[in-house]
């Protein structure tokens, strides 16, 4: 496979008492995390609210009123690659991961034939680990552990392990996540940017299977 553009990386917590408290922490991480240079967090710039709440206490209390039988919330990272935002104007990079990041999630529930759920996320900015030192925006997301059909009531629904994966066919289901992300962030850079980004995928290389559902098995009522 070639190298990815970008990676949804797909979490669920399960409501229970010790989840619950690890969901808080984590919500807590990801509002106060540094950035790489060490600037004051500025949360009303930090999260971006799309019906699950503007700061990490409205997304705990939500997600705890939201929460189904089975899962209290998703996390989901999308990380576009670090080499193709740097492609990218400075001044655009942050809105792009944000419209990539909604596209996403939004995408993806439209094709798995559900209305969009209530969700919240954070951007975050750091540099890779590698020795080019790339900047690495990426998002967390949380989304509700259920949906609200058309009669105003909130249901719990299916996701498949196809849906989340790259391996056994996962990228060739429309409704997959990855294949998704892809596809809403390569037409953003071919608006933004043209189409001369492809140069850096021609040559394929070997792609490494991302973590799909943090240990939990996948197949079950969300």
């Amino acid at each position: 496979m070639s190298k990815p553009t970008i990676i949804p990386n797909w979490h669920y917590q399960k409501p229970t008492k010790g989840v619950y408290r690890s969901l808080r922490k984590l919500l807590q991480y990801v509002s106060y995390r540094e950035s790489p240079d060490h600037r004051p967090v500025d949360l009303s710039d930090r999260w971006t609210d799309c019906g699950l709440g503007a700061g990490w206490k409205a997304v705990y209390a939500a997600a705890g009123e939201q929460a189904g039988p089975y899962v209290l919330a998703h996390h989901l990272v999308i990380a576009p690659a670090p080499d193709l935002m740097a492609l990218i104007p400075e001044t655009l990079r942050a809105e792009v991961v944000r419209e990539v990041t909604e596209r996403t999630i939004e995408g993806w529930h439209a094709a798995r034939g559900l209305n969009i759920p209530d969700y919240s996320y954070v951007l975050h900015d750091r540099d890779t680990d590698d020795d080019y030192g790339l900047q690495n925006l990426h998002t967390h997301v949380f989304v509700a552990g259920t949906i609200e059909n058309g009669l105003g009531e909130r249901e719990s629904h299916m996701t498949h392990r196809g849906q989340v994966c790259t391996d056994r066919g996962g990228l060739n289901r429309e409704d997959n996540l990855h294949r998704i992300a892809r596809q809403e962030f390569e037409l953003i850079l071919d608006r933004t940017i043209g189409n001369e980004w492809r140069l850096a995928r021609e040559v394929e290389q070997p792609e490494a299977e991302p973590s799909i559902a943090g240990g939990h098995h996948v197949d079950l009522d969300i």
